[in-house]
């Protein structure tokens, strides 16, 4: 299919044509911006992930361009600076259409392009540099649409006599652009994932089938929004639409405190898009605190750039003796340190290495550092990764060894694996990738490196997470004494057990929870609650039988409803959001329990660990020790079946480690609604529904999320109660009031859509919202509509109120609806000062000239 925008602006073209040249000519030059601006997106998409954020830093100076001439600017660094070695295979015949350059007597399309643009620039008299009997290039074109853009609409006038043959012209030259130009021919669409997890696909370019898998695979992860085939779908936000297609806007600059501008050239509006991930200069990030050193240097024995350990490192030394014991043997040539995010692995690994590198043991122990936040005290900081990818590495690798050398990509690689495999006359070698879960390609790098090694050159990889299996694993966690101690203390005040406890009882629950700190905490609980210090009997066989011993004693004290709620906790390995839990043993086939109570128990006896999320509330989690011991006990138990019925719902809510914790309630909610969408059984449908509109009591934005079920069921009415319940508490929501307009405008509620718009106006008093307001206010009125007069002059009123203040700030197409509300108000006073106003900012504005002229036709000239 052809590219959608560009057949929405030639339909206006078409109708512009019959009123007059003038209007034909700016809406061809409208889209002569629509068509250079998406093929600089289009080519923008295709730049790789690098560690110099190319991409980023092109569209961080788009997003707030000022001027056609800045985009230009942007292509000229893309098709010739640094970012022109890294784009993706896919961006190759798009690259290549650029740069490639055609004599006189081509018949390429860039070539017809370029000579039709200059004839008419001649026509207008619009100076350009680009000497016809030489070869042109797109790049030629592009320089002079931007001459020709900013003489004749943005500093010049245009001579109407010329005008007709001018258009003719341009028209041939966009024609032959958007006809055989790359970024025109790819798959576009917008791309909106529904909670069964499968996307709705809205093409508005190319060839559907490029995204058909997505419609039916639910394993996929991309976020909403535009997308642009290069071999695979790749996302660009410089351009915007919705799933209906209702609009394209593509980025108009202005960025400012997170706000950033976005134009319709087809239906002359604009809309304000809050988007923070342009606030950073690419240049503010600075280098980690454990980014390798610049270059080798002889520390202790070994050459190295490895930096140094963090301060106030708490020495590790059972993890520390272990790691040193494997990089010094003549086996495992794989070590991985694995742990969650902050519990040490680097600071461990680079203690470990500065002790290894003070031995001969290696002639080089090179540090690849991927990181792109430090965890600091004040609080994270994005920092540049020294690495992202293989070719990254290699290059890295090359450089440390032979600076004063140059190296292609593949040479690189293979000079590396050379020293991987103890090919190379030097070494032996130990390669550290730190953060290893940020590489781009992670399988990709594994592959090329386990494939690679050979004894006695070694890697030690550290990562939160790991798709692969190491030679040797070790898992970072645990505590030793002192920081053991320092958990009983605490602990034990919390608890105000203090005098209950002894040096020598400290010392047997160490030995005995093997110094594990839940098994810790849950041995206090007894302690508190029975006030009494509980006796550990000793079993030979193995310690999982002391842990049941001492599960069985606290499980028995617990009231049904608490032993009900510990077994669901302890039959799925995962923190539980406490809402969540709640909602699911609450839903009406269930019988009424204290869910509360029960859950409070627990937490005196220390049998579950509550994880506080600020914005969304608690999650609960059990420890290894007690969900194999709750398992055990869910054989024989009477609430087998019932906590069974539980967990076929509770498993919608999903895994939820420490990461999915920090991220708060909602993204469980939606995994819960996600399950819902994918039941085929009615009943579970409505059993789901209902846990979902009891979270939403306690926790609004859930509504949201029922709002969006209710349209995947096809029940837009519900859909709208959901959202109307939402916004009776979260009155402010731009985007909800402005979701709810767009329901009401799929169900042709034009009364309703005007109010939500209102309001949505009111909210936010921003002119972009108060002139769509208008706009769908002056269409209510044009309908017909039987409106109540009191409600009719209200609203009127209203919105003038709203947007007279801005009438200084507001464009012609702004002003041209302001006048049409005050045509409806019966003021022709005002509406004639706004039409005239329209046309001192844009003489061309046909909203104003149409406007114009029934105001002189119906009412005279007066």
């Amino acid at each position: 299919m052809r590219f959608v925008p560009v057949v929405r602006m030639e339909e206006r073209a078409a109708l512009a044509k019959s009123d007059s040249d003038t209007s034909y000519f700016f809406d061809l030059m409208y889209m002569g911006e629509i068509v250079l601006k998406t093929m600089l997106v289009e080519l923008i998409s295709g730049l790789e992930k690098t560690t110099e954020r190319h991409r980023y830093q092109v569209e961080y100076e788009l997003v707030r361009a000022d001027s056609l001439g800045k985009w230009q600017a942007v292509l000229d660094a893309l098709l010739r600076g640094p970012a022109s070695q890294n784009f993706c295979a896919g961006s190759r015949e798009s690259v290549g259409s650029w740069s490639a350059k055609f004599a006189v007597g081509s018949t390429s399309w860039q070539r017809l392009a370029t000579e039709a643009l200059a004839e008419t620039c001649d026509l207008l008299d619009v100076a350009h540099a680009v000497d016809l009997q030489r070869k042109v290039s797109l790049d030629d074109w592009s320089k002079m649409f931007v001459a020709l853009r900013n003489r004749t609409r943005g500093h010049g006038a245009t001579r109407s006599t010329n005008l007709d043959a001018a258009s003719s012209s341009l028209e041939v030259s966009l024609r032959a652009i958007t006809t055989e130009g790359p970024a025109f021919n790819r798959s576009w669409a917008y791309l909106k994932r529904s909670l069964s997890g499968k996307y709705r696909v809205s093409c508005f370019g190319g060839d559907r089938n490029d995204f058909a898998n997505l419609t039916k695979q639910d394993q996929h992860t991309f976020e909403d929004g535009v997308y642009v085939y290069l071999g695979r779908p790749v996302k660009t936000t410089l351009i915007s639409t919705d799933v209906d297609l209702t609009d394209f806007f593509l980025s108009n600059g202005n960025y400012r405190n997170g706000r950033m501008e976005y134009i319709s050239y087809i239906t002359d509006s604009t809309k304000e898009v809050v988007d923070h991930t342009f606030t950073l200069p690419v240049e503010a990030r600075r280098k980690s605190e454990t980014s390798a050193a610049p270059e080798m240097d002889v520390v202790g024995e070994t050459f190295s750039n490895i930096p140094q350990p963090p301060d106030g490192y708490v020495r590790r030394d059972r993890l520390e003796a272990e790691l040193m014991s494997v990089l010094a043997d003549a086996r495992n040539p794989v070590v991985t340190l694995k742990g969650r995010g902050g519990v040490g692995k680097t600071s461990l690994a680079l203690a470990v290495l500065h002790a290894v590198v003070a031995q001969p043991n290696y002639f080089a122990v090179i540090w690849f550092s991927a990181r792109d936040i430090d965890l600091l005290a004040v609080g994270p900081k994005e920092v540049r990764p020294d690495v992202l990818s293989l070719d990254d590495i290699a290059h890295l690798f090359c450089r440390l060894i032979h600076p004063d050398m140059k190296f292609r990509d593949a040479e690189a690689r293979n000079f590396m694996a050379e020293c991987l495999s103890g090919e190379s006359s030097d070494g032996p070698f130990l390669f550290v990738f730190d953060n290893f879960e940020t590489i781009r390609e992670q399988a990709h790098l594994y592959a090329f490196v386990n494939t690679c090694i050979r004894l006695p050159n070694k890697v030690l990889i550290t990562t939160r997470t790991a798709d692969f299996k190491s030679d040797y694993p070790i898992d970072v966690g645990g505590m030793n004494r002192e920081e053991y101690d320092q958990l009983i203390r605490e602990t034990a005040r919390k608890l105000s057990i203090e005098a209950l406890l002894s040096k020598s009882y400290e010392d047997e629950l160490y030995v005995e929870s093997n110094g594990h700190p839940y098994i810790t905490k849950v041995l206090l609980g007894e302690v508190a609650a029975s006030r009494k210090k509980s006796t550990l009997k000793r079993v030979i066989a193995s310690q999982d039988n002391l842990l049941n011993a001492l599960f069985e004693r606290s499980f028995s004290n617990l009231s049904a409803a608490g032993q009900r709620v510990f077994l669901i906790l302890c039959s799925w390995r995962s923190a539980v959001p406490r809402l969540g839990l709640e909602a699911v043993m609450l839903r009406p086939e269930n019988e009424r329990i204290d869910v509360r109570r029960a859950i409070e128990e627990l937490e005196k006896f220390s049998l579950i660990d509550p994880v506080a999320n600020d914005e969304s509330g608690q999650f609960l989690s059990v420890p290894q020790s007690a969900t194999v011991f709750g398992k055990k006990k869910l054989v024989t138990s009477s609430f087998r079946a019932a906590v069974e019925s539980d967990m076929e719902f509770l498993r919608g809510f999903g895994n939820a480690g420490p990461t999915d914790v920090s991220r708060g309630l909602l993204p469980r909610i939606r995994k819960f609604a996600a399950f819902i969408a994918k039941s085929g059984n009615a009943a579970d449908v409505e059993q789901g529904l209902a846990v979902l509109e009891f979270i939403a009591n306690d926790y609004s934005p859930a509504w949201l999320i029922l709002a969006e079920l209710y349209q995947e069921f096809n029940d837009v009415d519900k859909s709208v109660l959901c959202l109307n319940r939402y916004l009776q508490e979260n009155p402010d929501d731009r985007s909800a009031w402005s979701e709810l307009a767009r329901l009401h405008r799929h169900r042709v509620d034009l009364r309703e859509e005007a109010f939500a718009l209102t309001t949505l106006a009111e909210t936010s008093l921003e002119l972009s919202d108060i002139s769509v307001a208008v706009n769908s206010l002056n269409r209510l009125l044009a309908s017909g509509e039987t409106i109540d007069s009191d409600e009719r002059a209200l609203m009127i009123r209203k919105l003038r109120a709203l947007v007279e203040p801005h009438a200084g700030a507001a464009d012609a197409t702004d002003l041209s609806r302001l006048a049409w509300l005050c045509m409806s108000d019966r003021d022709l006073s005002a509406a004639r000062k706004y039409v005239e106003m329209g046309l001192r900012v844009d003489a061309s504005n046909q909203h104003c000239v149409k406007l114009q002229a029934k105001l002189n036709y119906e009412h005279g000239s007066e």
